[in-house]
């Protein structure tokens, strides 16, 4: 127009559905959207709650707008950035570790002391059983206890068979 506005003017009958062109523009959208996103990473056009920018020193900044975290949620922060700190301090006494405690005696000697059920009896044989194979395997390495399918031993000469 006199303006220097483009326009285009379509003539004819109405041929395309109603879904059809809706399902065009959703398309054409997507296809906007997808390459605002690709120009501009930080600044995602879906993202309702951020705005990225910048002042006017040229810093960027991302504001975020919403409700925030809870009270509890907070806190909760909070907790695990103490016991972090403390865990850093004291490295052998854990604050999670439940079952133990660590200390002093009178003359300095640090001490561990654990508290609970202890290893199960079973357990407790199968570590055995698994150290003493373990050491017949290191003594007679061509004779390994685990290999049931061979069987290794010496004739009346000394020779190895």
């Amino acid at each position: 127009d006199e303006d220097g506005m483009l326009w285009v003017q379509y003539h004819g009958q109405q041929s395309v559905s109603r879904e059809a062109r809706m399902e065009r523009l959703e398309h054409q959208l997507k296809e906007v959207k997808s390459l605002y996103n690709k120009k501009f990473p930080l600044d995602h056009v879906d993202v309702v709650d951020q705005e990225v920018g910048r002042d006017a020193d040229g810093m960027l900044w991302v504001q975020y707008t919403g409700q925030g975290l809870s009270d509890s949620q907070r806190l909760s922060q909070k907790l695990a950035e103490v016991k972090s700190l403390y865990n850093e301090k004291y490295p052998l006494d854990n604050v999670d570790a439940v079952d133990q405690e660590v200390g002093r005696d009178a003359d300095g000697m640090l001490w561990v002391k654990y508290e609970g059920q202890g290893l199960r009896p079973m357990h407790k044989l199968q570590c055995m059983l698994a150290e003493v194979r373990e050491a017949y395997n290191s003594k007679y390495p061509l004779d390994h206890v685990d290999a049931m399918d061979q069987e290794v031993g010496r004739d009346e000469d000394g020779m190895l068979w």
